[in-house]
C-alpha cells in the first residue's frame, strides 16, 4: 500500500494493515529504480466507505510491461494533473499518495527482501494492528450499487430498458 497516516506530514505509513500483520516498508526510490513505469489497472468501491484504486508498477521492456501497456492506461509519476493517485511534485525528492481513497501498488518484479534490509534501507515490522480480517475475500467483494462517486449513470439510463434497443 502507499498509504500513510492521516494528518502525517512526516509520511509515516498507516498504522493499521489489511494485508496482515508483518510490513515491508521500503524506499520508494527504491521501488522506482527497479520498476518505473506506472499503470492504472482496477477503481474499486469498498462499500462506499472509500474507493480503492490498483495501480502497477513495471521494469521497463518486461514481460509485465509490455503486458501493462497493451492493457492498462500509463500514467506518469511526474503528472499529477493526469496521475492524481502517486505523483512526485517536481524538484523533489517525496512522492505523495491522493487523500480519500486507498492507493495500493502491484508490484511485478522479483525482491530479495534480505538484500534490500541489508543494501537499500527497507525494513520489517511485526505486529501490525488488522484492519478487518487482514486478508482480502475469496471472490472479492460486491459492488455497491448505490454510490454516488463510482457509478456514473446518466439520468436518462432508467428510461429504457434493454428491449428498446
Amino acid at each position: 500500500m502507499a498509504e500513510v497516516e492521516p494528518g502525517s506530514t512526516t509520511g509515516i505509513p498507516y498504522q493499521r494493515s489489511a494485508f496482515g500483520s508483518t510490513r515491508l516498508i521500503v524506499p520508494v526510490d527504491v521501488l522506482l529504480n527497479m520498476a518505473p513505469q506506472l499503470y492504472f489497472a482496477d477503481f474499486y468501491c469498498m462499500r462506499g466507505r472509500f474507493h480503492y484504486i490498483t495501480l502497477v508498477m513495471t521494469r521497463p521492456r518486461s514481460t509485465a510491461d509490455d503486458f501493462c501497456r497493451e492493457h492498462l492506461l500509463p500514467l506518469s509519476i511526474y503528472d499529477e494533473q493526469n496521475n492524481p493517485f502517486l505523483f512526485r511534485r517536481a524538484g523533489t525528492v517525496e512522492m505523495r499518495v491522493a487523500e480519500g481513497v486507498k492507493v495500493e501498488v502491484l508490484f511485478t518484479e522479483n525482491i530479495d527482501v534480505n538484500d534490500m534490509r541489508r543494501r537499500l534501507g527497507a525494513t520489517i515490522v511485526e505486529n501490525i494492528p488488522l484492519i478487518g480480517k487482514g486478508s482480502s475475500t475469496p471472490g472479492g467483494l460486491r459492488k455497491n450499487p448505490y454510490c454516488h462517486v463510482c457509478n456514473l449513470r446518466p439520468p436518462y439510463v432508467d428510461l429504457f430498458t434493454s428491449d428498446t434497443f
